[in-house]
């Protein structure tokens, strides 16, 4: 589930030009959730876009970066998009299988 929340945007972040895409928290404990990350998206740089997975956790009442989880590649910036809509409708093996397939389809 997709809420509005606060998350303190680290430098890096916005050095590395990084795009905040979407932001879960979990809906059992609301002190953790992720965010997603687009890398890349407008395909200015020599690699293909990439949507970044971050933990956050709840600190003094604002959510702050914990640890990258996984960086992910796609073809295209709508390919990255259409990932992250989806990300949290997602069961594990649903989001094991899809990353599966995207992997087979950037080998090919």
């Amino acid at each position: 589930m997709n809420n509005i929340v606060e998350v303190a945007i680290p430098e890096w972040f916005e050095y590395d030009e990084l795009v905040a895409l979407s932001t879960i928290i979990n809906e059992q404990d609301a002190t953790v959730g992720v965010l997603l990350a687009g890398d890349n998206l407008d395909m200015q740089r020599p690699y293909s876009p990439v949507v970044r997975v971050y933990l956050i956790t709840l600190q003094n009442g604002k959510y702050e970066f914990a640890k990258e989880m996984s960086a992910l590649s796609f073809h295209s910036k709508e390919e990255a998009i259409s990932f992250t809509t989806k990300f949290s409708n997602y069961s594990a093996i649903e989001l094991f299988v899809d990353l599966y397939k995207q992997q087979i389809n950037i080998a090919i």
